[in-house]
Order: structure tokens, then sequence, then C-alpha cells
């Protein structure tokens, strides 16, 4: 490293840096021995806080998520989203716990989850169904369900489950053992066309 310093003072004479706050720009000017100079430009390098900054949209679904979530089910909803950490690694559960307590946001406190609003495992046990005969409800628009991002677990209103098409459908899942929505025909009518 000395022999690289020496030898840089032999070829440099002296170097002249003008920083542009406005538009974050270095304008460089090298004074080499024997008269020559060369500039250029390069965006100021910004700092290791600023440059390993966890995203402002992360930040915003840690916010959403902690309310009802914990940390390893928010860093599995960000990894699947393929979002990384402000030094770009994977998110962890020990992560997004970092984050939450730099950012002061607050864990979810199980006594102030709605008891109302459930995931699909809850709903299926709630409903004595399967979650897969929740998830044809749902994609037939007969059962509303939302997500606060995408990946993120479904969340089912108990209103919405104890209404009336949803719980008709249900009823008649557990009397025949046939899943039939509205609409459809019975197995047992044969189609006439």
């Amino acid at each position: 490293m000395t022999l690289k310093k020496r030898i840089a003072r032999t070829l440099i004479k002296e170097i002249v840096v003008d920083l542009d706050d406005d538009a974050q720009q270095l304008s460089l000017v090298i004074h080499w021995h024997g008269a020559s100079h060369t500039a250029f430009t390069m965006p100021k390098p910004r700092s290791g806080a600023i440059a390993h900054k966890t995203t402002l949209e992360d930040v915003e679904l840690i916010t959403r998520m902690a309310q009802r979530y914990r940390d390893d089910e928010i860093a599995r909803v960000l990894s699947k989203l393929g979002r990384r950490t402000g030094k770009g690694n994977r998110w962890t559960q020990s992560r997004v716990a970092t984050v939450r307590r730099k950012h002061r946001i607050a864990a979810a406190d199980a006594a102030q989850i709605n008891p109302d609003v459930l995931n699909l495992a809850r709903a299926a046990t709630y409903t004595g169904v399967s979650d897969t005969t929740l998830m044809r409800l749902i994609k037939a628009e007969i059962l509303a369900a939302g997500q606060i991002a995408p990946y993120a677990p479904l969340e089912i209103k108990r209103s919405d489950l104890d209404s009336e098409p949803v719980s008709r459908i249900v009823k008649r899942l557990k009397a025949t053992g046939k899943l039939l929505l509205d609409g459809e025909p019975p197995v047992e009518q044969t189609c006439l066309f």
C-alpha cells in the first residue's frame, strides 16, 4: 500500500473536487505532473446509513402487517415478494424485528387483534369445512376475503362466514357431503344438453 501511495504522489500533482449539492454530483479535476489535466464528474457517494436504508415501501408494509402478524410471517411475505433488506439480504424474523424497533413499530398484540377477522385456517376451523372448500367459495366470489399484500394470509370476516349464501352452502355440504355452489346444477340431475 505504501508503494502504491508513492506512485500516485509521483504521478498526481493535485486533485480539485467541487460538490454540487443540488445535483449531488462531484466534479473532479486531476492535475498531473507534466501539465496535463483530467476532468470528470461522478455521483456523490451515499453514506452507509442512506445506502443501506430499508425502502419506504417495505417499512409501510411492515407497519400494516405488524398490527396482525408475527415477524416471521411478515418476513415470509417480504421474501415471497422478492424484497430485500437495505443491505440486499433476504428478510428473516430478526431483520423484521430490527426494522420494527428502529422505526418504533409495535408488534402484534394478541389481545388487540380483531377476533372477527380470521385467517384461512381459523375460518376452516370455525365453519367445520376444509380450506379447499373455502377457497372454492372465494374463487366463486360467494365468500369475500382480503389480503394486506400479495402472499399475505387471507383475511375473512366472521360475519361473511355467517352470511346467508355461505352458511346455506356449508350446511348443505355437511348434510349431503356435496359442495353445490349457487347456480351449479345438482349432481343427480342429468344434463339436458
